[in-house]
């Protein structure tokens, strides 16, 4: 009998157990939907040095003069595998004119050899910064996954979405069509 209440008492945690992990792959504290752009606007982007997933030494600030969306990820995450297509798209569309995406999976490092399959069967094209500790996206403020910025050419975050980058996003085109007229400094 107390076997049998085991059971059920094990069941039971099971759909608290499937919420906390959706929350925590989709985000915390924001509308996936509509993003968290009043929180970023204007802010300056914290550090990113870290290194990519070839062991490249990596510093946000190099890429200062482009546009460049931040996109926070890991390959266990089911929303963030979603959003790779749109994300290698705007990659691509956009890299004339002085914008990249720059990805940062925060994978255990146990799983680099995972990582490095998923960025190539998605055949992403933009630099992937491995983060197994969090150290390097650590003052970014992350809530969930997958988590996205839009920095400026000068360096300043000026979107933010806590959650899935869709086809064709009204917002994040009206943040990147903005920040891609402005001049380099």
């Amino acid at each position: 009998m107390s076997s049998l209440r085991s059971i059920a008492a094990w069941f039971s945690l099971v759909p608290a157990f499937g919420a906390a992990v959706l929350l925590g792959c989709e985000g915390k504290g924001g509308d996936a939907r509509t993003g968290n752009s009043a929180d970023a606007q204007g802010s300056a982007t914290p550090t990113l040095i870290g290194k990519t997933l070839d062991g490249e030494p990596f510093d946000l600030a190099a890429l200062r003069g482009q546009v460049v969306l931040v996109n926070v990820w890991a390959t266990w995450c089911a929303p963030c595998r979603e959003e790779f297509p749109e994300l290698r798209r705007l990659h691509e569309a956009n890299a004339a004119s002085g914008f990249s995406v720059v990805g940062v999976s925060v994978d255990r490092r146990t799983a680099l050899r995972a990582v490095r399959q998923m960025t190539e069967d998605f055949g992403l094209p933009y630099p992937i910064v491995f983060d197994p500790e969090s150290a390097a996206i650590g003052p970014w403020e992350i809530r969930g996954y997958p988590t996205s910025f839009l920095v400026d050419r000068e360096g300043t975050l000026r979107w933010r979405r806590d959650g899935i980058v869709r086809p064709d996003e009204t917002e994040l085109g009206s943040y990147l069509e903005a920040a891609l007229a402005s001049p380099a400094p």
